[in-house]
């Protein structure tokens, strides 16, 4: 099983695009403000965190269209009106996933497939932003004009008149305030008979009948496992996040040693389900704690003595007692918990630095590497992650896993990029239940501006972002997407050109 392709459609100026996957690394390239940032970021949005959505993302030639929407519904008098979303459908951000499969996968996607008598092959979903009910949403943008109109008459009233433009100007100016409130995803069932070729590197998106039905479950919760790494990754901001901030993992600027403490959490930590092999460590802790705990009653209780001066504790009064809490991570939770050992020949006196004190290129190789690693033991369910699902037998490994990578070369040297694109799948697939196995999948997508990386891939991998001309009927740019292996041959690499 594996994601043949993905068609996008109104997300930014990815107007109409289809964007054909590899088996193992497809790679985005493209000049700068080609649509391959874009790209990733729906697939961000759709797939990983549903709450990102803006304004902005909406392509912006359609707010034409929108507004006249938001006219329409102001200079509506029928009182038996009722909006309906069709008039919608052409203007909404939608993501449509379609997934190659074999028969015998079945049991992974019954919920998919459109009949009962399939046989394999592709099963698509559309995944769209659209209102989570249009009639709420028609009355309140109504509610809101007619408020502003009324502020505004009443002044004029007073024979005072206001230079300004009340809230809302119009329906985007609505939705600008309003749009998480109003809109959500849903999904939708898609009929692979009616697939399309894209032409000239549009895409040509199927329409969803009339009256489909939403599905009621989220179609890739037990399908596929997402992560991310973003390409503002902040290594060398010291400031970039305090000791205890905790934040989400695949788009956060973490340091190497906050990554290091959330790995040791998810997979190591002997106090998580300990087994056997963690009695020793549990045992050094605890006594560690007990002669911890020793130390500090001697030495506070001189001044916990003094206490008695203003007669405390009295006969029912509760004694203070100072204690410990010794746990693994603590270990971990600080800004020199990395280190780099300059001088290894003599241990006793070897010469360490702190991470941020290597160069950023060094930093972000090893964070990505980590992070990917993480991404597949989190996967794998390795170390305690197996034993924490082994309580919720339920939860299954996904047969899929796409991860998505921005902009891997920042602070790269050109070979070191090279290497990490060569190597990075394999990293993902470094695993005792995956290597070669086709039960579980691994796609990896990488965009990225470097020759150097695009020079490691096989054309077969390559899709080229390409702005279209703005045109007098079109004045906003637009990106079409080709895929070089139907230009160029699969066999092919950029440098035998």
């Amino acid at each position: 099983m594996k994601i043949k392709f993905v068609e996008i459609k109104n997300f930014r100026k990815l107007k109409s695009v289809r964007v054909d996957f590899s088996e193992k690394t497809t790679l985005f390239v493209g000049a700068n403000n080609s649509g391959k940032t874009s790209a990733m970021v729906a697939l961000g949005h759709f797939l990983v965190d549903k709450k990102r959505f803006a304004t902005n993302d909406f392509t912006l030639s359609n707010w034409s269209e929108i507004n006249k929407i938001g006219v329409n519904w102001e200079s509506d008098t029928n009182p038996e009106y009722v909006p309906n979303v069709i008039e919608w459908e052409n203007l909404l951000p939608s993501l449509d996933v379609w997934i190659d499969a074999y028969k015998n996968e079945i049991h992974h996607i019954r919920h998919l497939v459109p009949t009962l008598d399939w046989t394999g092959g592709l099963v698509g979903v559309r995944i769209q932003y659209e209102p989570k009910d249009i009639l709420d949403l028609y009355k309140k943008y109504r509610d809101a004009i007619k408020a502003s109109k009324d502020v505004k008459q009443a002044a004029n009233m007073n024979q005072k008149t206001y230079n300004l433009s009340l809230w809302p100007k119009d329906l985007r100016d609505f939705l600008e305030k309003k749009l998480k409130e109003q809109f959500t995803i849903k999904s939708y069932l898609l009929d692979p008979s009616k697939v399309a070729v894209p032409k000239n590197g549009i895409a040509v998106i199927q329409a969803l009948p009339a009256g489909s039905d939403a599905l009621e479950i989220d179609p890739f919760t037990s399908l596929i496992k997402i992560d991310e790494i973003a390409a503002q990754r902040g290594l060398g901001d010291q400031q970039s996040h305090s000791e205890d901030e905790d934040t989400n993992a695949s788009r956060s600027n973490k340091k190497l040693s906050e990554q290091m403490r959330s790995y040791y959490a998810k997979h190591l930590d002997p106090s998580e389900h300990p087994s056997a092999a963690d009695l020793d460590a549990l045992e050094a802790i605890e006594l560690a704690q007990k002669s911890f705990d020793d130390r500090l009653s001697s030495s506070f209780s001189e001044a916990i003595g003094e206490l008695s001066s203003l007669n405390y504790p009295g006969v029912s009064d509760p004694v203070m007692k100072i204690t410990t809490k010794i746990r693994p991570t603590d270990g971990l939770k600080h800004s020199a918990a990395v280190q780099y050992e300059v001088s290894n020949s003599n241990p006793a006196s070897s010469l360490r630095l702190p991470e941020e004190y290597n160069g950023l290129g060094y930093q972000n190789l090893i964070s990505m590497v980590f992070r990917l690693m993480s991404f597949r033991d989190g996967w794998m369910r390795t170390g305690k992650a197996d034993t924490q699902n082994k309580q919720t037998p339920t939860t299954t490994i996904q047969p899929l896993h796409l991860v998505l990578v921005e902009e891997p070369e920042a602070h790269l040297h050109a070979q070191v990029q090279q290497v990490f694109i060569r190597k990075a799948y394999d990293v993902l697939r470094k695993h005792k239940n995956l290597g070669d196995t086709k039960t579980l999948h691994t796609q990896l997508i990488v965009s990225t501006h470097s020759s150097h990386v695009a020079h490691e891939t096989e054309f077969s991998s390559l899709r080229y972002f390409r702005r279209l001309p703005v045109l007098e009927a079109n004045p906003v740019p637009t990106t079409a997407v080709i895929n070089l292996s139907e230009v160029f041959g699969v066999r092919m690499k950029l440098q035998n050109l």
